[in-house]
C-alpha cells in the first residue's frame, strides 16, 4: 500500500472543521475510518507495552491502512458528489447520469468494505492481546473494540445505504457478502 500525503495533513481540529463544513467530504465514511485508525493505534500502544512486537507490527499496518481509508473515502465520495451534479438532460442522458452515479456509489462503497474487514483484523489482534494485557491496560482494549465496532457499523450501514439503489450487478453482489448482507435484507 502507497501512503497518500493527504493522510497526514493537518490537525484534529482541521478534521472536525471539514466534517462540520456544510460540503460531501468529509462525512460518515471518513469518520468510520478513522475510528478504526484509533482503534488500532490503541491497539498497537498496548501490543507495546505487552511486548508483542509481531502484534505490534500487525497493528501498525492497520493504523496505516485505516488513514488511507479516510483518504480514499472522501475520494470516493467525491466522485460520488460529483455524479449527483451532472445536469439532467433527454431521457438518455438522465440514463446516464443514474449510470454514473450508481458507478460512482459503487465505488464509494469499496472503501467501506475495507474500513469493516480492517475493524475485524483490530478485533481479531484485542482478542489476542486480552490474555497478556495487564488490568490497566484492558480499559484500552475495551476501549479500542468499541471504536472498531463503531467504525464497522458505520461502514456496514454506508454500504447498505449507497448501494440501496444501485442495480444488481456481480460488484454490487460480491460487496454485500462481503458486508454479510444477505439478499433478503438488501
Amino acid at each position: 500500500m502507497v501512503r497518500d500525503a493527504d493522510v497526514d495533513a493537518g490537525t484534529v481540529t482541521d478534521f472536525l472543521d471539514r466534517l462540520a463544513a456544510r460540503t460531501p467530504t468529509p462525512a460518515g465514511g471518513s469518520v468510520a475510518a478513522l475510528c478504526t485508525a484509533q482503534a488500532a493505534a490503541l491497539v498497537a500502544m498496548v501490543a507495546r507495552y505487552c511486548d508483542a512486537p509481531e502484534l505490534v507490527q500487525r497493528a501498525d499496518r492497520l493504523v496505516t491502512q485505516a488513514q488511507q481509508l479516510v483518504v480514499d473515502d472522501e475520494r470516493a465520495f467525491g466522485a460520488v458528489a460529483a455524479a449527483w451534479a451532472l445536469p439532467r438532460g433527454a431521457e438518455s442522458g438522465d440514463e446516464e447520469r443514474r449510470s454514473s452515479i450508481g458507478e460512482a456509489l459503487l465505488g464509494a462503497s469499496e472503501p467501506q468494505a475495507r474500513v469493516v474487514e480492517t475493524a475485524i483484523e483490530v478485533l481479531v489482534l484485542i482478542d489476542l492481546l486480552r490474555p497478556s494485557a495487564k488490568a490497566g491496560l484492558q480499559a484500552d482494549l475495551v476501549a479500542a473494540g468499541e471504536v472498531a465496532r463503531a467504525g464497522s457499523t458505520i461502514a456496514r450501514m454506508n454500504v447498505e445505504s449507497n448501494l440501496r439503489t444501485v442495480p444488481d450487478s456481480e460488484g454490487r453482489s460480491q460487496l454485500l457478502r462481503r458486508m454479510g448482507v444477505t439478499r433478503e435484507r438488501a
